[in-house]
């Protein structure tokens, strides 16, 4: 079901619009205001659609436009009967998603205009939404990567003391008090792993982790760098 709202003042207009909608469009509600402040008390989010004419007896369409933007969910079409180009454009520009000069043909084609233009507004809205959506999966993984990299680091800086104080033992002959001290390293590097490897595992569990965009994965970087400090 459709519920469209119609901003107009001239009554005949009204009852013309109206009729055309609803002898074309099935389903369909269809709140009238003939007034800017009349449709601004209304909740301008739970329409599909607004039908917006441009001579209003309190304020113009642009301006009854741009106090809509912001709780606006849906498409607003612009009707007006000025053939100004300029009008138009600025519409447009103002958030219209259609302009439509009052004409002979109006109310056979209105009905076609406003399907079309509800289509294309969701079409636009949910590739937008898809585009968005790829974008912080790319973000999330590259994210991940960095953490890994870091992770790696951090790993590897601990197992290279560990490989070299085993291989020293290893080839030399060391007193009692010099194997102790090599001993000594190897366990404080095996509890700094332990400890990096649970970290690891909270930012997993708990999502820490910041996904970021890509200008400031570096700084994501670094910011897991920072809380593994050696401890």
């Amino acid at each position: 079901m459709l519920k469209i709202l119609l901003v107009e003042d001239d009554p005949d207009q009204i009852l013309l619009t109206q009729a055309a909608l609803e002898e074309d469009m099935e389903d369909l509600i269809l709140d009238i205001c003939q007034t800017g402040e009349e449709a601004l008390k209304l909740d301008i989010s739970k329409y599909d659609a607004i039908l917006l004419d441009y001579n209003l007896p309190d304020m113009n369409g642009l301006d009854l436009l741009e106090r809509m933007m912001p709780e606006k969910t849906g498409p607003v079409v612009m009707i007006t009967a000025q053939e100004d180009l300029e009008l138009a454009v600025h519409s447009l520009k103002k958030g219209a998603d259609e302009f439509i000069i009052k004409s002979i043909d109006l109310y056979q084609i209105l009905p076609h205009v406003v399907q079309r233009t509800i289509a294309n507004y969701h079409w636009h809205k949910n590739l937008t939404e898809m585009e968005r959506s790829e974008r912080e999966r790319k973000v999330q993984i590259e994210t991940l990567k960095r953490i890994m990299m870091t992770l790696a680091h951090h790993l590897n800086n601990s197992v290279l003391p560990i490989i070299f104080s085993a291989e020293l033992c290893q080839r030399s002959d060391f007193n009692t008090e010099r194997a102790q001290r090599l001993v000594e390293v190897c366990l404080r590097e095996t509890h700094r792993i332990n400890h990096i490897i649970n970290r690891f595992e909270q930012y997993v569990d708990e999502e820490e982790f910041k996904y970021m965009d890509y200008l400031d994965l570096k700084d994501a970087m670094f910011d897991v760098q920072s809380t593994e400090e050696p401890v």
